[in-house]
């Protein structure tokens, strides 16, 4: 980052005099190593962290959003991508870290990191480069797919590495969603999951669910928790995945990974197709559909271990949609199954840290006590909330609980706490 430009930026918004930067500066240029103006100008009490941190974002979006390190690495990067193949522009989302490319016709391309969706120094795209940048990667198949339908999912492989794609049709044309797929299998520890979690992968049997939205993780997080499986359990674990985007290899456990599209038809008759396949864990990547979550909790109270996940944002809601899904005349029955077989919800978020450089997870724990299943079995689910606010010690926490440790520890600032918070009085008072 550009250091002259963050004082410019703090004169302009009067938040400093011309002479307190100058005599910052001057300290910076006298220490070695040089800390950063912004370190310097808050340990000489001109401003705070939460300042910084506003300052700072309006820095990334004058550099470009903050994607180069210089102008000359913009430029770099334009001359690449003036006539550009699809390789290049995966090569750039990569070289800058990008968690998603995104090429749409009308629109310049644009990649997302850490959060933050901008532009690439690259002109507008044409709906026939774009259409012929995107049906490059497409079988004959899946191009007959996309023409019938509007839109295919696929997995991407090239020399830069592995992509998840989806290319759908728009206002303006054809636009197609890469997905950074990293190969190393993420950890616990590098994720930041609660240490409770680790009791997910001791369990025998019952419904566990990872839970958020696009975007938040929950792909890595079912990756770390098969991966702990995988190192310390002599099992058989099936995933079913719609694409595949981590490879595992087996250790103590057998993984057999199952591709939607590729290796069968949908998830839930490869869920049916699993139970016969003796499995000790099933994977199910998306419970999208009645019939599919129906399958998983026929699962779990047969004796299997369940993982999936759900776009929801809280353990209560969680529970109230895996239910609201059946029928009104079969929701009594769905009730009393999931009171049985549940054992643990995860929601999480994933939030742009303070100086906007990497992403922190927050997260909403529920472990499924003989109370929980008691308001399950009763429809008493607003209470959930109430028995983990008591059950803390075994591990439980509320999402406002996870973000305000989040920000009493300066990883992540007090608005974007107060953005995703159910109780926003928490963050108006010091945490």
């Amino acid at each position: 980052m550009d250091q002259m430009l963050l004082g410019e930026i703090l004169l302009n918004f009067r938040l400093i005099e011309r002479t307190d930067l100058d005599r910052c500066i001057d300290l910076q240029q006298r220490l070695d190593p040089q800390p950063q103006l912004g370190s310097i100008l808050v340990q000489q009490g001109l401003i705070d962290e939460r300042v910084l941190a506003t300052v700072l974002s309006v820095q990334r979006d004058e550099l470009g959003a903050g994607l180069f390190d210089d102008n000359r690495s913009k430029h770099d990067v334009a001359r690449t991508l003036e006539k550009a193949s699809i390789d290049d522009f995966l090569a750039a989302a990569q070289r800058l870290h990008a968690s998603d490319l995104y090429l749409s016709s009308g629109r310049r391309p644009a990649v997302r990191r850490n959060g933050v969706v901008s532009d690439l120094p690259a002109g507008v795209l044409k709906f026939e480069r774009c259409r012929d940048l995107l049906f490059g990667l497409l079988s004959p198949a899946q191009i007959a797919t996309y023409e019938r339908e509007r839109h295919v999912d696929l997995r991407v492989k090239t020399p830069r590495g592995r992509f998840r794609l989806n290319v759908f049709r728009h206002y303006d044309g054809i636009a197609g969603a890469f997905r950074v797929l990293q190969d190393q299998v993420p950890t616990f520890e590098s994720l930041g999951l609660p240490d409770v979690m680790r009791e997910v992968a001791d369990m025998k049997t019952g419904l566990v669910l990872v839970t958020g939205a696009t975007g938040s993780g929950k792909t890595s997080t079912l990756s770390a928790i098969i991966d702990l499986i995988n190192n310390t359990r002599k099992l058989h674990v099936i995933t079913l995945e719609d694409p595949i985007e981590h490879i595992f290899k087996s250790n103590l456990s057998l993984v057999s990974q199952r591709e939607i599209a590729t290796t069968t038809t949908s998830y839930a008759d490869a869920l049916r197709s699993a139970l016969r396949e003796d499995p000790d864990v099933v994977v199910v990547g998306e419970l999208r559909d009645p019939q599919t979550v129906a399958t998983a909790l026929t699962a779990a109270e047969t004796g299997h271990l369940v993982l999936g996940t759900l776009h929801t944002s809280t353990a209560c809601s969680t529970v109230v949609r895996v239910i609201d899904q059946f029928p009104a005349q079969r929701r009594a029955h769905v009730r009393t199954m999931m009171s049985s077989v549940l054992r643990a919800v995860i929601c999480q978020e994933l939030i742009p840290s303070i100086d906007g450089e990497q992403m922190h997870l927050a997260a909403e724990v529920l472990m499924v006590t003989p109370a929980v299943s008691n308001l399950i079995r009763e429809g008493r689910e607003w209470q959930i909330p109430n028995v983990m606010q008591m059950n803390r010690t075994q591990g439980m926490r509320l999402m406002d609980e996870s973000l305000a440790e989040l920000v009493r520890g300066k990883k992540i600032s007090v608005d974007q706490a107060l953005l995703r918070a159910t109780d926003k009085s928490r963050f108006t008072v010091p945490v």
